[in-house]
Order: C-alpha cells, then sequence, then structure tokens
C-alpha cells in the first residue's frame, strides 16, 4: 500500500501515534485555546508550537488546529510536503483539505490521524481528527476524535457527534 504521506509503514505508525498526541494535548489545555477565523488561527504553525515539547496554539479554527496536529505528525519529524491543504503548511480551511488526501470509505479502516469533515458538499462546514476508537470494531467501537470549532472547545467527541459527517480523509 502506498502512503498518501510517502512514509514507510514504520514511520506512519509513529506519524499516526504524533499527530493525535498533538490533538489531546490540545485537548487538555483547552481553557487556553481560543477558536478564531482570522489570522491568528496559524498561530500553531507560524510560531512553530511543538507538541513534543508541550507547546500548543492559544488560536485556531477547526481546519488549522487538524493542520497543526498533522504538522506535528508529519513535517516537524519527517519534513513531509503539506498533504492536508497544499499550501506548504501556511494556509487551508475544509475545503483545501477535501482535495487533497485519500478518502476513506470503510469506517473500519479509519486511523488515527485521520480527519472527519462535516457539512453537505463542497467547502465543506467543520473537520475533526481522529484520536482512536472507543472500543474495538468487533466490539462495535467508534472513531473519537478532539474537535475545535468553538470558543469551549476542542472536545472530545465519538466522530459521529454531527449527523452531517461528509467523508473522512487520510493525510499520512
Amino acid at each position: 500500500m502506498s502512503w498518501v504521506s510517502g512514509l514507510t509503514y514504520k514511520k506512519v505508525l509513529t506519524a499516526r501515534r504524533l499527530t493525535a498526541n498533538a490533538a489531546v494535548l490540545g485537548y487538555r489545555h483547552r481553557g487556553s485555546i481560543h477558536y478564531t477565523q482570522q489570522a491568528a488561527r496559524w498561530q500553531g504553525i507560524n510560531t512553530r508550537r511543538r507538541a513534543g515539547k508541550g507547546q500548543y496554539p492559544n488560536y485556531a479554527d477547526c481546519s488549522a488546529y487538524a493542520t497543526w496536529c498533522l504538522w506535528n505528525g508529519l513535517y516537524i519529524p519527517f519534513g513531509v510536503r503539506d498533504t492536508v491543504n497544499g499550501a506548504g503548511w501556511k494556509a487551508g480551511y475544509t475545503g483545501t483539505m477535501l482535495e487533497h488526501g485519500r478518502r476513506i470509505t470503510n469506517i473500519s479502516k479509519v486511523r488515527k490521524g485521520d480527519c472527519v469533515i462535516y457539512g453537505h458538499g463542497f467547502p465543506g462546514g467543520h473537520t475533526a481528527i481522529v484520536v482512536g476508537w472507543s472500543k474495538k470494531v468487533s466490539e462495535g467501537g467508534h472513531p473519537m476524535v478532539v474537535s475545535h470549532g468553538s470558543e469551549a472547545g476542542p472536545y472530545y467527541l465519538p466522530y459521529n457527534y454531527r449527523s452531517d459527517v461528509m467523508q473522512i480523509r487520510r493525510y499520512i
């Protein structure tokens, strides 16, 4: 299988872990992360906030937050090009996220670091990042996400907390 990121399987596993860890770090510090759709939403990447050092953005919207998490898993350790938005890790929104990566159609194939896109058609309306599973698929489990879509977030939720799941995309 070829990976979107071009990484080896071992590095893919590391990238998934680092990406999910970044998302959970933000969730644990949700009181310090403010929601904005202004230019400050790219603060996490612009000021090189590294989750591995306990750093996180103080400002983000949903797509900038998901991109920052993936930047921590892909760019920081491996120098991978921007597979999320195609903008050199400098910009993007749910629409550019829909134009990049690979669609995952089988829910049992969803992995850490995949993004759930919500909405009704292009350009989508929201995104959240998968951080794990509630329990095994064979036991009726489902993907769990960290979602940053409001001032009170990020939240830890089941992937289908919204009824408008449009698609799930992989960037790793």
